[in-house]
């Protein structure tokens, strides 16, 4: 078995562990992405990935089992000589809790938890003598009715905390917990994905918590972004990528977002596409741009007009040296230039298209490619700031030659030529050969790799270069 699985076109090893060894390392299933489309090197790294598993298995066998801690021993004087105590936190407790947003379901699960006391089905060392916990649960219900028990003493009790157990639904999650469950989803997305989750983890998530608090967290977050101007695209992205980790919590798989309430329709307004989104610049004043630019910012020329010819998305060319454009021999033996474009990120890192080069349009490749200026040593880090900077710097250019308040980018030339293509003939399989978009009904892109002729692009590509000239 080689314990492959395929996602959006790449491979990752996933492999259940024994109980005995879940039961130590605390999770059931062992997961790692192996960042390639191609299932012969799947297969190699897996054999790589499968020696790491055997060690966390051993390891975890031959580690000492843990002596679980005796439960101590109270005589029934000391039992009845605490409840006084004990009615007096759990009153102090609730009335405390019931503050809060987000109290009925922590109350909920304070119940469930102290009549598991009661019954005797937690497990020992946390087992609560079964008279206490009666006691507090009928204190519980007492301040529910709105008549609290009378509390006769001043001295203040610690607030009794009733254990859970591991995998109650309505549990609370820690840090720990749920940093370990970032980890793993983090593994298999791209690095940008992954940042993104963990600075908004951060921001938003407070912890320990159960799933009520996080959901208000949540909303909160949403409510006071929207009120900031935040687009609702935006903060339909955000709820959803960290509700996407949240749900990885043993016990949280259920978790939702409110669907009533003007915040919460806002936030599922963002999930849909507008036109706006998908908006070409006019050709016409494209062209105005690309000579505003020339003249004003002529360093930033080739790569605007580069981006506009080819349907190229911003980072797939400043994120590339020199070396991505080389020469390449058909499966006729055609020899020709191309631009090797691939998508930046974990989900195609080993996915290249070949997109064939006007001899014209040498010249400003090389321009573009050379200002990429990475030591060879570069970390994936350091080139990953390298590449941010220079999208960056590119749009904000483009941005205020085109004015603010366009709602037009940099991205819209993409749309333009995307037009631009069917307008000379494409049809809608070879405009996504071009962009790089997945062919309906394939699992991954066919553009990626082969050796295909690639006179077609090349015609197409031609006649849109007519449109767009120096």
């Amino acid at each position: 078995m080689s314990y492959l699985t395929r996602r959006d076109g790449r491979y990752s090893y996933r492999r259940r562990f024994p109980a005995d060894v879940a039961e130590v390392v605390g999770r059931t299933e062992y997961r790692r992405a192996l960042g390639t489309a191609d299932r012969s090197e799947a297969l190699k790294l897996a054999h790589v990935v499968s020696v790491e598993f055997d060690r966390i298995c051993d390891a975890a066998l031959s580690a000492p089992e843990s002596t679980p801690e005796a439960v101590p021993t109270q005589s029934a004087t000391d039992v009845l000589g605490d409840l006084d105590a004990v009615v007096r936190s759990i009153t102090l407790d609730v009335v405390d809790r019931m503050q809060r947003p987000g109290w009925q379901a922590e109350i909920e699960w304070k119940k469930q938890a102290l009549d598991a006391h009661a019954q005797g089905q937690m497990p020992p060392g946390v087992q609560m003598h079964p008279v206490t916990a009666r006691a507090a649960l009928r204190a519980l219900d007492s301040v529910l009715e709105g008549n609290p028990v009378p509390l006769h003493s001043d001295d203040r009790a610690t607030p009794v905390r009733a254990s859970t157990a591991p995998d109650s639904p309505v549990g609370t999650c820690t840090a720990k917990m749920y940093e370990h469950v970032l980890d793993e989803y983090c593994e298999g997305v791209s690095k940008g994905r992954a940042d993104k989750v963990r600075s908004l983890s951060r921001k938003v998530l407070k912890w320990p918590s159960t799933q009520e608090q996080q959901v208000q967290s949540l909303m909160q977050y949403c409510t006071e972004k929207l009120a900031g101007g935040g687009k609702p695209t935006s903060v339909h992205s955000d709820a959803y990528s960290l509700l996407a980790v949240l749900k990885r919590i043993p016990g949280w798989a259920g978790m939702v977002l409110p669907k009533a309430g003007a915040v919460a329709k806002a936030i599922r307004s963002g999930a849909g596409m507008s036109k706006d989104q998908r908006q070409p610049i006019p050709l016409k004043q494209m062209l105005a741009l690309h000579l505003q630019i020339k003249a004003s910012t002529p360093v930033h020329y080739p790569a605007v007009v580069l981006l506009a010819r080819y349907a190229l998305r911003p980072s797939e060319l400043l994120q590339e040296g020199p070396e991505a454009l080389t020469y390449r021999v058909d499966v006729l033996g055609k020899r020709e230039l191309v631009f090797k474009a691939a998508l930046s990120g974990g989900k195609n890192a080993a996915s290249r298209r070949d997109l064939p080069v006007h001899p014209d349009d040498e010249s400003l490749f090389r321009e573009v490619l050379s200002g990429l200026s990475i030591p060879a040593g570069a970390t994936p880090t350091e080139r990953d700031k390298r590449v941010r900077q220079r999208v960056k710097s590119l749009s904000r250019v483009f941005t205020r030659a085109l004015g603010e308040d366009s709602g037009l980018s940099l991205y819209s030339q993409r749309h333009t030529c995307a037009d631009l293509l069917r307008a000379v003939g494409a049809t809608t399989d070879e405009v996504g050969g071009i962009l790089g978009h997945t062919p309906a009904g394939a699992k991954a892109t066919s553009i990626y790799g082969g050796t295909q002729p690639l006179d077609k692009p090349r015609e197409l590509l031609a006649k849109v270069r007519e449109h767009i000239p120096d």
